[in-house]
């Protein structure tokens, strides 16, 4: 099997991972598990914001901004 050179941004990637994992004191699946779990629901989460700012036209705390009655009711964890 030929091993793919990779970019300079992949390895610069992996080199962010693996910090991340030793910064994460990662040393079982389970730990991996609950990173993975972790990292999905702050991406989700990041994501839901976005498209709430879009959809309402402004962004969290800018409320000088405001051109719509809609507005943020708070979030649940």
């Amino acid at each position: 099997m030929v091993k793919r050179k990779r970019s300079l941004e992949e390895m610069e990637h992996r080199t962010k991972i693996r910090e991340l994992l030793q910064m994460s004191n990662i040393i079982s699946m389970d730990d991996i598990q609950n990173l993975f779990k972790d990292t999905i629901a702050e991406f989700m989460e990041n994501g839901l914001d976005a498209e709430l700012d879009d959809e309402l036209g402004y962004s969290k705390y800018d409320y000088k901004n405001k051109d719509t009655s809609n507005s943020r009711n708070g979030n649940s964890p």
